[in-house]
């Protein structure tokens, strides 16, 4: 493999100074390339040609004109077994120093192939692991699998690959670096290893092997890392998803599932793609609980915004936490559940799970919680089968105080959680919507397919079950922010009737000079409205003291401003 170490290293040795040979023969760069890599320069990885694209750049800029350099290439052929493994020497100046660069041509071709200079990873790879099959045959050890693993790993590459000796496995002439990689391939998730681990990323996204994305911050990042070819994120992707006990094959090609940490993975098969390419989403939660602290200093919501949201499920208050797909719905409902009396009963389904809500005080579960993780309502499924809306109906059986489905998704799933509601359990949940009506106007639609109630019964009594709707926006800058608090008043005909409480006012965009990207958007949260009588008495029925709430039974200020320190 050519690395750009390797190129640099050149450079400095002969100065490109190879016309001083009358055995090679002299081309145009251009000829050149075509002449070493022929019809096969599309199967080339990007890092190769970006070493030998450098290479002829720096022999132009060095003052050597297209004539005046001499590059000989020589093409190898060999044939290990039934697969095909090319490799090009490039000899430079007279000594004759090789660099050789490996096709990949595809993964099993990969796999083999060793010269006195250089062996591929995916050749060091498959050695490695039947050196650790091998050890874990021949010896009786009753230490942890992982360490003893580690220990093999790390014992190929120093003592049994080449007896040691130093030299390129993939570009990789370092042999802390080859244990790193080796590791991450057989151990963990190959070159998004780093990234499952980064507490920064939130999401990894591939489209292909070599088309990976980054999601920090709420900002989407182009990766450098790739995979070496579509086998290769298949068997990554298999790993991922392997704790759900599920494959991807051409009868399921898609599986929506969670990997051994708890992150949620959905993976799609090659043979739906158009390029014939694998591809997932990885979304990863915090390993810590996001604290009111966390959202204050990012200005998701102010301070007296929060004690609004705090006193919702003190008071048994239901509510719908609402906005588009990654603007924080789950994480801002796992915020306020947390405020639920911990001697309440909570049930919730989610699929996958991603709540964490036992609290553990001196290694005991002090709160009374129930978490399930339901199956997709798929065609062919049964009453038996642990769907969302087969463990709703389950979940009224089990006395529960509070109930959360994740999402609200199906007609069923609309008319069992206000079936719930209407028969003594507060709900939250979470649904996908523009806005605090429009909310409420989709859970009616969805629920009128399900039910044969006139449409003005219906929008009543879900407005009776409802009683805040919560609108949670990712805005241009990745700032993840609460927009908008209303109380749900209730139903004028096919109209709710919304009393807004807060909401997020923008009042200018800052912009990177030159590409005019967001950098920053500026607003305040501001209270607009204040509850209503009814909330009101609610509160103090459920023993929360006046002075609580008391500023958000007065009007608002003209001059009032919100604070998040």
């Amino acid at each position: 493999m050519l690395t750009i170490d390797a190129v640099r290293e050149l450079q400095e040795e002969h100065k490109f100074n190879l016309a001083d040979s009358e055995s090679y023969s002299t081309t145009s760069a251009a000829e050149t390339v075509r002449e070493i890599f022929g019809e096969t320069e599309s199967t080339l990885i990007d890092a190769e040609k970006e070493c030998v694209n450098f290479l002829l750049d720096n022999m132009r800029q060095n003052g050597l004109s297209q004539e005046e350099y001499n590059l000989k290439a020589t093409e190898t052929l060999d044939k290990p077994k039934d697969t095909t493994h090319y490799t090009h020497d490039f000899v430079f100046g007279k000594s004759n120093k090789k660099y050789r660069i490996a096709m990949n041509i595809s993964y099993e071709e990969q796999t083999r192939g060793e010269s006195d200079d250089f062996i591929s990873f995916g050749y060091a790879l498959e050695r490695c692991q039947d050196y650790i099959a091998k050890n874990f045959r021949e010896r009786r050890d009753e230490r942890d699998k992982v360490e003893r693993t580690k220990e093999y790993i790390k014992d190929f590459v120093y003592k049994d690959l080449h007896g040691g000796v130093r030299k390129s496995a993939g570009g990789r002439y370092s042999h802390k670096e080859l244990v790193a990689d080796l590791t991450n391939e057989i151990m963990n998730y190959g070159p998004i290893t780093k990234y499952v681990e980064d507490d920064s990323i939130d999401e990894i996204r591939a489209n292909g092997p070599k088309e990976l994305f980054l999601e920090s911050g709420g900002k989407t990042l182009k990766c450098r890392d790739v995979f070496r070819d579509s086998e290769h994120m298949e068997r990554i992707i298999s790993k991922l998803i392997s704790v759900s006990k599920m494959r991807l094959t051409p009868k399921t090609p898609m599986v929506n599932a969670r990997t051994i940490e708890g992150y949620r993975v959905n993976a799609t098969y090659s043979g739906i793609s158009p390029y014939n390419q694998p591809a997932f989403v990885l979304r990863k939660f915090g390993k810590r609980e996001i604290e009111p602290e966390d959202m204050l200093k990012n200005k998701s919501f102010s301070k007296g915004m929060y004690a609004l949201l705090s006193l919702i499920p003190k008071a048994d208050l239901s509510w719908i936490t609402v906005g588009p797909t990654g603007s924080g719905k789950t994480t801002l409902n796992g915020l306020l559940v947390r405020e639920i009396d911990p001697l309440s009963r909570v049930i919730t389904i989610e699929n996958p799970s991603e709540m964490r809500l036992r609290r553990i005080e001196n290694g005991i579960v002090v709160n009374d919680v129930l978490q399930y993780e339901c199956i997709p309502d798929d065609e062919g499924v049964s009453s038996a089968d642990p769907t969302m809306e087969n463990l709703l109906i389950n979940a009224m059986r089990q006395s529960p105080h509070w109930i959360g489905p994740g999402e609200l998704r199906t007609p069923g799933e609309f008319a069992t959680a206000l079936r719930a509601a209407q028969t003594g359990h507060y709900f939250f949940t979470t649904l996908h919507a523009e806005g605090d009506d429009d909310a409420i106007s989709r859970f009616l639609t969805s629920y009128l397919m399900a039910s044969n109630e006139p449409a003005e019964l219906a929008l009543r009594n879900i407005c009776a079950a409802v009683k805040f709707v919560i609108f949670q926006e990712k805005l241009a800058d990745g700032t993840r922010k609460v927009t908008s608090v209303s109380e749900v008043i209730g139903s004028d005909g096919l109209k709710p009737i919304m009393n807004q409480i807060y909401r997020f006012v923008i009042e200018d965009i800052v912009e990177e000079p030159g590409t005019r990207r967001v950098l920053e958007i500026i607003g305040r949260h501001k209270r607009v409205g204040k509850l209503s009588e009814k909330i009101q008495e609610k509160m103090l029925k459920s023993g929360i003291k006046r002075e609580r709430f008391e500023f958000l039974a007065r009007n608002p200020g003209v001059n009032e401003e919100e604070e998040y320190d």
